[in-house]
């Protein structure tokens, strides 16, 4: 079952813009070491920099509480790992816990970019209880609550 989908859309060179204007202090509190490396890989970084900034904004609208609380830009990592297909998503702190508390088992991320504009899209797959106790329909667990692949 969709528990929640959410899209984002960025705007390369204003990301560039504000990293410009912000310095490495900006990246070191968006993107974790291994994000940065992922950026990096990719013949402009800001192109990654934007996509993974887009992700966690749509993970944030997916869970539909925006970035709230004790919630943290750290709590959530982009990989996408050389030869892989597809991105994954890895959940942590109290980003994990509002996932979990909605019955999250799987986060799907897409991701695109053009020039100008990067793309995250987002859907979160779990199951849900009725009110008596049935779950509506059951989904195969992964190894890690808010860890998937789409």
């Amino acid at each position: 079952m969709i528990l929640g989908c959410g899209a984002d859309l960025m705007e390369v060179a204003r990301f560039e813009q504000e990293v410009a204007r912000r310095g490495d202090g900006l990246i070191g509190e968006l993107f974790s070491v291994a994000e940065l490396a992922w950026c990096r890989r990719r013949r402009r970084a800001a192109d990654g920099y934007a996509m993974a900034y887009a992700a966690k904004e749509a993970l944030f609208k997916a869970l539909g509480t925006g970035k709230l609380g004790g919630m943290a830009w750290s709590d959530i990592e982009i990989d996408w790992p050389e030869g892989a297909v597809r991105p994954t998503v890895a959940l942590s702190g109290a980003t994990a816990a509002v996932a979990r508390e909605m019955s999250v088992t799987g986060v799907h991320l897409s991701l695109a970019c053009t020039r100008e504009l990067a793309v995250g899209w987002v859907v979160l797959e779990g199951a849900r209880e009725s009110a008596d106790g049935d779950r509506l329909r059951t989904v195969a667990a992964r190894d890690h609550v808010g860890r998937g692949e789409a």
